[in-house]
C-alpha cells in the first residue's frame, strides 16, 4: 500500500522551482539549438525547427512538474498527445536527434535533476561541436555520382569513355538500365575528377556528345542526403 500511495504521491513545486526549472530548460534549449545552428551552417536551416527545439525544452519541463509522480496524471497526457498528429516530414536524421536531445534536457530539468541537466548537456554538445570541427562523417572531396542518359548504339560507350579517361582520375560503373520505354540508356559512374578538371567543364563536354540527352553530376555527400 505503502508503494502505491508513493505512485500516486503528487510533488509540490513552489512557484521558485518551476520558474528556475523553466529557466534553465529554456537555456538548455537554447544550448541545443546553438549547437544545432554551428553543426549544419552549411545547410539551409528551418528557423520553424530551431524554435521548435526550445520550446519543446520547456514544454517538456513543464509536463514533468505536472506529472510528478504520479502514474494516474502520466496515462491521461498519453492519453490527451495520442489525438495530437504531427505530418511535418524530417528529411535529415541529425534533426530527429537534436529533438530527442532537447527533449531530454527538458525532461532533466522539469524533475530538478540539475547536474544531469547541466552537465549532460554541456558533455553532449562538446561532443557533437568537436565531430563538426574535425568533419567527421564528411564525404572525401572530388569523388561524384555522374548519371547521363544517351541515345543506344553501337558507338556510345567508346565515345564518353575517351572523355573519361582525359577528364577522370578514376571511375566505377554502378548501373545501366534503360528509360522512356527503351529510347535511351541510363548510366551511373561512381568518378573522381582530375585536378585541373572542373566539374562543369565535364558536364559541358558530355552534354556536347551526340545522343546526349541529361547529364546529371552529384556530390556523394549531395548525394546521401538525398
Amino acid at each position: 500500500m505503502n508503494f502505491l500511495r508513493d505512485l500516486g504521491a503528487v510533488q509540490n513545486y513552489t512557484p521558485f522551482d518551476v520558474v528556475l526549472n523553466l529557466i534553465l530548460a529554456f537555456i538548455l534549449g537554447l544550448t541545443v539549438t546553438m549547437v544545432y545552428r554551428l553543426t549544419n551552417r552549411h545547410r539551409a536551416v528551418n528557423q520553424s525547427l530551431l524554435l521548435t527545439l526550445i520550446i519543446l525544452s520547456m514544454v517538456v519541463a513543464l509536463v514533468m512538474m505536472v506529472i510528478g509522480n504520479s502514474i494516474a496524471r502520466a496515462f491521461s497526457l498519453v492519453g490527451a498527445l495520442s489525438i495530437i498528429r504531427f505530418r511535418t516530414v524530417v528529411k535529415d536524421n541529425r534533426d530527429i536527434a537534436y529533438v530527442f536531445f532537447a527533449l531530454v534536457a527538458g525532461m532533466a530539468a522539469g524533475v530538478g535533476n540539475y547536474p544531469i541537466a547541466v552537465f549532460g548537456v554541456a558533455t553532449i554538445s562538446l561532443i557533437l561541436l568537436l565531430l563538426d570541427y574535425t568533419q567527421f562523417g564528411i564525404a572525401r572531396k572530388g569523388i561524384y555520382l555522374l548519371r547521363f542518359q544517351v541515345v543506344p548504339t553501337d558507338a556510345d560507350e567508346a565515345s564518353y569513355q575517351e572523355i573519361f579517361k582525359r577528364m577522370l582520375s578514376s571511375h566505377s560503373r554502378l548501373a545501366v538500365k534503360t528509360v522512356r520505354m527503351g529510347q535511351f540508356v541510363e548510366h551511373s559512374y561512381l568518378v573522381r575528377l582530375k585536378k585541373n578538371v572542373s566539374d562543369q567543364e565535364l558536364i559541358n563536354t558530355l552534354a556536347a556528345l551526340e545522343g546526349m540527352e541529361r547529364v546529371i553530376l552529384l556530390s556523394e555527400e549531395s548525394e546521401a542526403e538525398i
